[in-house]
């Protein structure tokens, strides 16, 4: 008996299951045999032409292809599960592997469409749902001869580096030769104005001086004027930013020589924005204000101080005019650090003590008011000569009197006469 074992691999990484153990069937007498191994696992599928088991005999790419049926001895019933999923898929379920009598790669075939089953060229209790339909071909290689051979990408990718090489070289020569034409056209035309100009000056001292200068005029067309400096870099010595920087300079000195006096713990800067701004043109003195010259001392009190000085502004009736206290550290004067202190504090807090005050100052009065009415009780009290009058005094008026007072318009009219 020649069976072959028929493994079927699920998906790819998986290891094969069994399907089915076969032999051939012969259906006529001139059926082809296969030599086929002791087991065959089918891991591949395709819906290549090729692989279509309706393909005629006489086609040229069946040349070399061998047909087959296969019977499933082993009972367990599962080709019929297996051609229904190549069937519903419409895919070929491909086997590859070395024949043995022809020393080549063969590949087995199991279509999905396989043609009808001769019933008639069976042998007799053959069960046609236990017939598997296989195509073989000895040699895979006769499916790759009608196909172009595969490139090499690191063939191709050289392919392209150089022809973009030829490109940019050619590129390069375009522009060169456009250059060189360039060149002459305009020593044509340099050429052509000399010459006009030759023509139309004459001799002489004068005419020498009217050619040099047409010339000369010529060159300063071409020629481009050089770029000033102070368009590529920002000038610090000159307006609004040379006032700072001066500025800057200046307290920064005073600061160092108050640092370096040992004897001396209070200082004074004084700023006059009139003064200040007095070199700078009136459009950039928008960026020189007061806030920016207290900054820069403020800045400056840092870092000469490290920060252990104390920076706090005098009170003053001018708005052009400021002057800023310095204090070594350990010298600060009680009340400056407080308003220092209440100047830190966020709102929140500044509105509660603004509450506590006044709660307190609305204590303070109504005590003294209560205190004022009591003694003035007790010196009416005291006294037997004082009478007190009008305190229950009523209008005695009618109601008529009333609204003929009303109606009048004698407002003046007191409600007690």
């Amino acid at each position: 008996m020649n069976e072959t074992t028929i493994m079927l691999t699920p998906s790819p990484g998986v290891q094969p299951e069994f399907l089915a153990t076969v032999e051939p069937v012969s259906t006529d007498a001139s059926s082809q045999q296969l030599s086929l191994p002791f087991e065959l696992v089918l891991d591949g599928y395709t819906r290549e032409p090729w692989s279509s088991g309706m393909m005629t005999p006489n086609s040229e790419d069946t040349s070399g292809w061998k047909t087959c049926y296969l019977l499933s001895t082993d009972g367990r019933n599962r080709l019929p599960g297996f051609l229904k999923y190549l069937r519903d898929r419409k895919k070929a379920c491909v086997a590859k592997f070395k024949d043995s009598a022809a020393s080549t790669r063969a590949i087995l075939v199991v279509p999905f469409d396989p043609p009808p089953v001769p019933s008639e060229q069976l042998p007799a209790g053959v069960d046609k749902t236990q017939l598997l339909y296989v195509k073989y071909l000895a040699d895979d290689r006769v499916l790759s001869r009608g196909k172009k051979p595969a490139i090499d990408p690191n063939k191709q990718l050289q392919i392209e580096q150089q022809k973009l090489k030829e490109k940019q070289i050619q590129m390069q020569q375009q522009q060169k030769i456009q250059q060189q034409r360039q060149k002459q056209m305009t020593q044509q035309k340099s050429v052509s104005q000399s010459t006009s100009s030759k023509k139309g000056i004459g001799g002489g001292i004068l005419g020498n001086l009217l050619g040099a200068q047409q010339k000369t005029q010529n060159h300063l067309d071409v020629v481009r004027a050089k770029r000033r400096n102070n368009d590529l870099t920002p000038d610090l010595t000159s307006g609004a930013a040379g006032a700072i920087t001066s500025f800057r300079e200046k307290v920064a000195a005073d600061l160092e020589k108050f640092k370096s006096d040992n004897g001396t713990f209070v200082t004074k800067v004084s700023i006059s924005l009139a003064s200040l701004v007095n070199s700078v043109p009136i459009e950039e003195r928008d960026k020189v204000t007061m806030d920016v010259f207290k900054y820069v001392v403020y800045e400056q009190v840092e870092e000469v101080g490290m920060d252990k000085w104390i920076a706090a502004k005098e009170p003053t009736d001018f708005i052009d005019e400021i002057v800023i206290v310095v204090y070594k550290e350990g010298h600060v004067p009680a009340d400056v650090l407080e308003d220092l202190n209440k100047a830190d504090l966020p709102a929140e807090l500044k509105g509660l003590s603004r509450h506590m005050a006044d709660t307190q100052s609305k204590i303070a009065q109504r005590k003294d008011k209560r205190s004022s009415e009591v003694t003035m009780k007790q010196n009416i009290v005291g006294e037997d000569n004082v009478v007190v009058l009008n305190t229950n005094k009523r209008d005695r008026r009618t109601l008529e009197q009333i609204q003929k007072d009303m109606f009048s318009g004698d407002m003046k009219r007191s409600r007690f006469d």
